[in-house]
């Protein structure tokens, strides 16, 4: 008798020994001989096959289903993800298949330059991700939380992380897909001349790796920065789009520009690692001797379509019923990696003939039925229909990756069966079962609940059976109708198959139940519920009561120089200083950045580059006694008062007076007509004269002055000689005034010569507040005159036409005439006529 699952047990060692130590391409064999480990204690099967028999079983069990019953788990971290960063020169190569987390392992750090006299204030780190080019890196998660990245970022580019901006960037990344073809030009440029050179010869070609660059900084980082990496994995071969192998598509074997990228079918995986996976034509990871015809695309493509059905969920949406990810390391067994896919789908995994064939999910339709007369009568059968007590499990616990907790290990929501325990004695015995590379909670879920109702099958029949059943096998599923047992074209699952000779064969069988997969969201689901991983830092600390104003700063004698009070709440704690920036508003430039330690005095007065009557934004910020941000005010407008640095009051009046701005003279005559007017009030007077006032008069909400300036004098190299004529008139909040100057300076560089008119009149900060200004001027040798009014208009004695209005800020022009020099061109805005004559 030669057991038709074992034929291939020469096959599958040619498999293992073929390969090299880090190949271990031995999927099948290597799980065979672990099935038996656990079969071998069962029984079932003595009396019928012997030990034969035993070891073939496990080619039709579910990967899932052993782990019910305490196989070993995969040696490593949970899930196959590596969230430690790794170092060394010993360190395993690996690889990302689906969507998977890796920490990396550091190729190279270093440190470089002087900022804000730290020295070193800059590390740069390289972390190798992939030893196989993938799609691209998804996330990135910086000490347990994750950071804005964007996937589409192309390899190469260079993003800053926001969340670790702290007056400016402070964390950056650069990642390269593993299809580079230079080495990374920053790092060369910054370390080609160091101790440990990086030289340009570091490509890393078909590695994808993480360039990493952090600034020195105790308000962002507490130690070196730890990262996780989430990428979209390595190309693979999908069967189903290979019009070659029976598919449809443009897929071809070996050729992984036509592969697609990163798919997370789990039997899409196991095709390629059964296969072997390779880069650029060489071998790199899983078997080396299986050939396409080896793996049939009806199973093939039955499984993958099970695993890319629909799922609903709770709510609303749908999700893939079977997905996979995660990162292999490649001193892991293919046939570890095998069993942890075959485990994400519900499968399992049979060689017969050389030919490997999977199936997925819930069990198939019947391919062959029969009854109690079709069984031989002439040998033995047994059945075995519940195992001891002490086998039997009716709970499961399961650990699983959850990305939205950092791609950590946890708990899924375990499932308890008060009905199974009952049934059980009372007892509660659970198994607990780890997903290695199913990153999805909703899928755990229904993972463990069909994998309970199927460890409740225990009806197992080994059955001798006629050559009728010849074709039959390891994973087919079969209806039996029999009178004895009380089965009505009951299904079973094909375990093993066992040649007996004269053509007869023996059957493995358990029984399944398609309805142990029915899964109904409402019900089933379980909510998962993550912690969150943000980080939460205290809030930058404001500034409270920030206020600026305009000073006048008083020194020697009569002096005055401009300048600006900022106060702030003095009451804080764990403060020790007040920073502050001055700029000008009218390009933003930055006049001034200080900062002052007397936080109790809850103010500051200064002067430092600050000019007279200019517009200024000011804004500040407590500067705290421990690492802990704060943040700006918002900026504060101030225009300063009109005073040059260091004149006196007569010096100022005298500077304003011969200003080219209107409206600053008009301006500072009214302030002095305004001292002049409080001075009446004061004294009781009507009259008074005094310095250039010529006049004043005031007597209730009445208010008249004038005053009249004419100066000459040598100043330096320079004469100025200047004439002013100025007056003003209030009517409770209603001013109208005006002045005249005639101004002239002569000197060695040139001479200058200004005749300026100015008037203003209405209630200052409203509709009917207007301004009126001719200026007639010669400067550097170029005359100019300019109108500021609302409308120009031109008489004749007789006539008046307003041919120039502003509304709006837009000139317009009417009832005027234009005409070309020789006539042959006019236009006519007041007839609206446009007229072409013969020249």
């Amino acid at each position: 008798m030669i057991r038709r699952a074992l034929r291939t047990a020469s096959t599958a060692a040619q498999l293992l020994l073929c390969s090299t130590a880090l190949c271990h391409a031995a999927p099948v064999f290597g799980l065979v001989a672990g099935f038996a480990g656990w079969l071998g204690g069962g029984g079932i099967l003595a009396g019928l096959v012997g030990g034969a028999l035993k070891l073939g079983i496990g080619l039709g069990l579910s990967y899932l289903a052993q782990s019910l019953f305490g196989k070993k788990q995969p040696v490593g971290g949970v899930g196959g993800a590596s969230g430690k960063l790794q170092s060394g020169g010993a360190v395993p190569r690996s690889f990302i298949v689906g969507r998977g987390m890796t920490a990396g392992s550091l190729v190279y750090a270093g440190t470089w330059g002087n900022v804000d006299n730290t020295p070193n204030a800059f590390l740069h780190m390289v972390i190798a991700l992939s030893d196989l080019p993938v799609k691209g890196l998804a996330e990135i998660w910086v000490n347990g939380s994750k950071v804005t990245w964007n996937a589409a970022n192309a390899s190469g580019t260079q993003a800053a992380i926001p969340e670790y901006n702290n007056d400016g960037d402070r964390l950056w990344v650069r990642f390269y897909d593993g299809n580079q073809t230079a080495a990374d030009a920053q790092m060369v440029a910054r370390f080609a001349g160091s101790a440990r050179p990086y030289k340009a010869t570091r490509v890393g070609t078909g590695v994808a790796y993480a360039v990493v660059i952090a600034r020195v900084s105790d308000k962002v980082f507490s130690g070196f920065p730890q990262f996780k990496f989430v990428l979209d994995g390595v190309p693979l071969y999908d069967v189903r789009k290979d019009s070659a192998m029976g598919g449809s598509g443009l897929q071809v074997w070996g050729d992984t520009a036509t592969y697609s990228q990163a798919p997370a079918n789990p039997a899409v995986m196991a095709y390629n690692i059964i296969r072997g996976i390779t880069y650029k034509g060489k071998w790199f990871y899983g078997g080396q001797t299986v050939s396409g015809s080896q793996l049939p695309i009806s199973s093939w493509s039955a499984a993958m379509n099970e695993c890319d059905q629909s799922v609903a969920l709770v709510g609303s949406g749908t999700e893939l019923q079977y997905r996979a990810g995660g990162e292999i390391s490649l001193d892991t067994e293919p046939a570890e990696v095998l069993a942890e896919l075959m485990k994400a789908c519900n499968g399992r995994l049979a060689e017969v003939g050389g030919v490997y064939k999977p199936h997925a999910g819930a069990p198939g339709t019947s391919v062959f039925a029969f009854t109690d007369d079709t069984i031989l009568s002439t040998d033995p059968q047994t059945f075995e229909p519940f195992p001891s007590l002490a086998e039997v499990v009716n709970a499961v616990t399961g650990k699983y990756i959850e990305p939205a907790e950092g791609w950590s290990a946890k708990d899924a929501p375990p499932l308890y069966s008060i009905t199974l325990e009952a049934a059980d004695d009372g007892r509660r015995q659970v198994a607990d079962v780890t997903y290695g590379l199913v990153p999805f909670g909703t899928q755990v879920q229904r993972l463990m609940k069909s994998a309970l109702a199927e460890a409740r099958r225990f009806r197992q029949h080994a059955l001798p059976m006629p050559p009728d059943a010849f074709l039959i096998e390891p994973n087919d599923f079969v209806s039996w109708t029999s009178a004895r047992n009380g089965y009505l074209t009951k299904l079973f699952r094909v375990d093993a198959v066992q040649d007996l000779g004269s053509l007869n064969v023996g059957f493995n069988l358990t029984e399944v139940d398609p309805a142990d997969y029915l899964w109904i969201p409402g019900t089933d689901e379980k909510p998962i519920v993550t912690a969150p991983t943000e980080v939460v830092r205290p809030p930058a600390q404001p500034i409270i009561d920030w206020n600026v104003v305009p000073i006048t700063i008083r020194g020697d004698g009569d002096s005055m120089r401009a300048g600006i009070r900022m106060s702030w709440d003095p009451n804080i704690d764990d403060v020790d200083g007040v920073q502050f920036e001055v700029r000008l508003v009218v390009d933003q430039t930055m006049v001034l950045q200080g900062e002052t330690d007397r936080v109790e005095a809850g103010a500051i007065e200064i002067s430092q580059s600050i000019l007279g009557r200019t517009q200024y934004e000011v804004r500040g910020r407590y500067r705290p006694a421990s690492p802990r941000p704060a943040a700006w005010s918002s900026w504060r407008s101030v225009l300063t008062p009109d005073i040059a640095e260091g004149i006196t009051a007569q010096q100022a009046y005298e500077l304003s007076l011969m200003t080219g701005d209107a409206r600053g003279s008009m301006q500072e005559l009214q302030r002095q007509l305004d001292e002049v007017i409080d001075r009446i009030a004061l004294d009781g007077a009507e009259n008074v004269g005094a310095d250039y006032i010529q006049r004043a008069a005031m007597r209730a909400n009445l208010v008249a002055a004038i005053q009249q300036v004419t100066e000459a004098y040598i100043a330096g190299d320079t004469a100025v000689a200047s004439q002013v004529t100025a007056i003003n008139v209030k009517a409770d909040q209603m001013s109208a005034g005006g002045f005249v100057k005639f101004a002239a300076t002569a000197a060695p560089s040139g001479v200058d010569v200004r005749f300026q008119i100015f008037l203003n009149a209405g209630t200052v900060g409203t509709p009917n507040w207007k301004e009126a200004g001719m200026l007639l001027d010669i400067v550097g040798g170029v005359s100019r005159c300019t109108f500021l009014v609302d409308q120009f208009s031109i008489g004749d004695g007789t006539t008046r036409v307003v041919p120039f209005a502003i509304v709006g800020g837009v000139v317009y022009m009417t009832g005027v005439v234009i005409r070309s020099t020789n006539s042959v061109l006019q236009l006519d805005l007041s007839g609206e006529n446009l007229i072409f004559s013969e020249p």
